[in-house]
């Protein structure tokens, strides 16, 4: 294959009507209002590139989604043959939100794409609900299904935290400066005081059954003092312990994966699902950053080498 052919291919003139049909052909915008979609096609450009042709160098700041609509792009790090990319299929948006470095990704065949420019793309899901919300749902089941149905990866080695138990409820103060301290410590003050606000406490007794798998995904825990234990169908588990949220992932799916039981006393916080998409359209930023955490792991993820990071 021909790599020294380096450029930003050859744009096509292809009209909106043409780029909205185009963007509806892929299942990962499945779900998508008009507004997004047209969002998305006016800032969309389709490019032509021949076979052998460099669309994103390795080492350099993704500059875009690319969306396969005829062709092969061939997806490589340090030499080593990552994956294809064919027609129905995105490249870069994991990196883009990520925020690393692209792979080599070259074109076979004679090779055309639609592009979205990674700010526009980004301001798009910063500006449409709809789309911040189908992309959330389309990582997060992801992330799920790589770490086989658990919140965590059950290989992994990791000493769960229980927390102290206490007796009286934490005052709004209490709860604000322990989400602070966790998972939720990169929200801005407003969106953590809201979530804050939203949580409500409940605690569980030593092998109480928090949900079993197929029941509706209604809402979230998050373990405030104690272990659960986390369990798929076919047997395989993780038990998580104090800062770790459950029940978020699955929540994109409709319905639980995996059994959750409390191996100790439990004191967590329920956060209901609509109330956290209503935070999530108050402050897309927070969808943004949960984005952006769901795309590293998957990067993580697709190195053998390396531990996926908690939040289920």
């Amino acid at each position: 294959m021909n790599h020294e052919i380096l450029g930003a291919g050859q744009p096509r003139q292809i009209g909106i009507r043409d780029r909205v049909l185009t963007l509806r052909s892929y299942s990962m915008f499945d779900g998508l209002d008009d507004d997004a979609m047209l969002l998305l096609a006016e800032h969309g450009t389709s490019s032509q590139y021949p076979d052998g042709a460099i669309i994103t160098p390795e080492g350099e700041q993704t500059r875009a989604l690319f969306l396969v609509v005829e062709g092969e792009i061939s997806v490589s790090r340090n030499g080593q043959t990552l994956g294809t990319r064919r027609a129905g299929d995105a490249y870069g948006g994991l990196p883009l939100l990520a925020r690393e470095l692209s792979t080599l990704a070259v074109a076979v065949g004679d090779t055309s794409t639609l592009e979205i420019p990674a700010a526009a793309f980004e301001a798009a899901l910063t500006e449409n609900f709809s789309l911040l919300r189908t992309t959330l749902r389309g990582l997060g089941s992801s992330v799920l299904a790589m770490r086989g149905n658990l919140p965590t990866n059950p290989s992994g080695r990791r000493e769960v935290d229980e927390g102290c138990f206490y007796l009286e409820p934490l005052s709004l103060v209490q709860r604000l400066i322990q989400l602070r301290q966790g998972a939720f410590r990169h929200m801005n003050m407003e969106a953590l005081l809201d979530l804050a606000r939203s949580m409500i406490e409940i605690r569980f007794d030593a092998g109480a059954l928090l949900w079993s798998t197929g029941d509706p995904s209604t809402h979230a825990l998050h373990i405030d003092v104690g272990r659960v234990r986390c369990t798929e169908r076919d047997g395989r588990h993780a038990s998580v312990g104090r800062g770790f949220t459950i029940g978020v992932l699955d929540a994109w799916s409709g319905s639980r994966v995996y059994e959750a039981r409390a191996e100790t006393p439990l004191i967590a916080f329920r956060i209901d699902v609509e109330s956290f998409l209503a935070l999530l359209e108050a402050y897309p930023e927070v969808g943004l950053d949960l984005l952006r955490g769901f795309a590293h792991d998957l990067l993580e993820g697709s190195q053998p080498a390396r531990v996926p990071a908690n939040g289920a």
